[in-house]
C-alpha cells in the first residue's frame, strides 16, 4: 500500500502544484498528517504567539488520480483515521468567540489513545476523529490551506469523518488531492479556533465519476443515512444560504422534483448545522436523509473503483 510521508506537503491548494504520487482509481493509500502547527507546539509552555503562521495548516500532497479530468467528480472514501497520541488546543487573545476575554495566550496538550482523549485528570471523552483540510486544485488562483473554496480546503466539518464519501470536482487533470488538520475531537463550530489538534495516519480509497448527471460547484459529503452539502461565506447567513442553495439544487437535479416541493421537503426533514464560526469565510452544512433519492442505500453517484 502507497503511504504518503508527512514530509511531503503544502500550504496552498493550486492548479500549478505538481503531484507527489499518482494513484489509479480503486487504489488504497495512507496520508500521514502533521497536525496543524506543523509540529511547532512541543509542550504547554510553547505559545501561540511563538508559532510561524507561515507554517500553520499543512496538507500532505497532492495526489493524483490517474483518468481525472476536469468535470469529472473525484471521490474519496475516508476508510480509517489513526490518531497521535497527544493533542493540542490553544487560545488567543482577539480570536475565536472568546477573544476578547483572554488576556494572554494558552497552550494545553491533551493525551490521546485509541479510544479516547483527556481532557484534564477529571474529564475524558470518545475520540471523534475528523478531518479539517481536505480539497483538490483550485481552477485558477492559489488558496491558502487555512481558507475554504469552492475546492475543498479548510472546511471544519465534524461529518468529514471514518465512513465518509466525498465527492470533489475536478478542476485539474489528476484533480490534485491533498488533506490535514486532523483533530481527535471538535464542537461544532471549532469556537475557539481549534479542535483537539493532532498528527495522523488517513487511510482513503479513492475513485472518480466520470461524466456526471449533476456537477456540484462544492464539495458533497455522503454518509450511511445521510448526504450533506458544505457552504461558506464572510457571515454564518451567507454560509447557509450557499449550503441550501447547493443542497436544493442536488435534490432538484436527483429527485426531479419542482424546486417548490424540493424547498418544502427540505424544511422538513433537512438539518441546517454550523461547522465553524472563527474564520474569516465561515461554514455550514445542510444535512439530508438518504431516503427522499428513493432508497435508504443510495448513493449519490456511481463511482468507478
Amino acid at each position: 500500500m502507497l503511504r504518503i510521508r508527512r514530509e511531503k506537503i503544502t500550504y496552498r491548494f493550486s492548479p500549478d502544484l505538481k503531484p507527489v504520487a499518482e494513484v489509479s482509481p480503486g487504489e488504497i493509500i495512507e496520508v500521514e498528517t502533521h497536525d496543524c502547527f506543523t509540529g511547532q507546539l512541543k509542550s504547554e509552555e510553547d505559545l501561540i504567539s511563538e508559532v510561524d503562521f507561515s507554517r500553520v495548516n499543512p496538507a500532505t500532497g497532492p495526489v493524483a488520480v490517474k483518468g481525472a479530468r476536469p468535470g469529472d467528480l473525484l471521490v474519496v472514501d475516508i476508510e480509517n483515521i489513526a490518531l497521535g497520541d497527544r493533542g493540542f488546543m490553544v487560545t488567543i487573545p482577539g480570536e475565536g468567540a472568546f477573544g476578547s476575554r483572554f488576556s494572554s495566550p494558552k497552550t494545553k496538550v491533551i493525551p490521546v489513545d485509541k479510544t479516547k482523549f483527556q481532557f484534564n485528570p477529571s474529564l475524558s471523552f470518545p475520540i471523534r476523529p475528523m478531518i479539517g483540510v481536505i480539497g483538490v486544485a483550485t481552477e485558477k488562483e492559489a488558496v491558502p490551506c487555512g481558507e475554504i473554496g469552492d475546492h475543498g480546503g479548510n472546511m471544519d466539518a465534524t461529518v468529514i469523518t471514518e465512513g465518509s464519501r466525498l465527492y470533489f470536482l475536478v478542476r485539474k487533470e489528476g484533480g490534485l488531492l491533498a488533506l490535514g488538520d486532523v483533530h481527535a475531537g471538535m464542537g461544532d463550530g471549532e469556537v475557539v479556533i481549534c479542535g483537539v489538534e493532532t498528527p495522523a495516519l488517513v487511510r482513503l480509497k479513492l475513485g472518480l465519476v466520470k461524466a456526471p448527471d449533476y456537477k456540484p460547484l462544492r464539495p458533497v459529503v455522503e454518509l450511511k443515512d445521510r448526504f450533506i452539502t458544505i457552504g461558506h461565506g464572510p457571515s454564518l447567513d451567507e454560509a447557509a444560504q450557499q449550503a441550501l442553495d447547493d443542497m436544493i439544487d442536488l435534490v432538484v437535479n436527483k429527485t426531479g422534483m419542482e424546486i417548490a416541493e424540493a424547498a418544502m421537503l427540505l424544511s422538513a426533514v433537512g438539518d441546517l448545522k454550523v461547522c465553524q464560526i472563527v474564520d474569516p469565510q465561515k461554514t455550514a452544512r445542510v444535512e439530508m436523509p438518504k431516503i427522499v433519492l428513493g432508497d435508504s442505500n443510495a448513493s449519490l453517484w456511481k463511482a468507478k473503483f
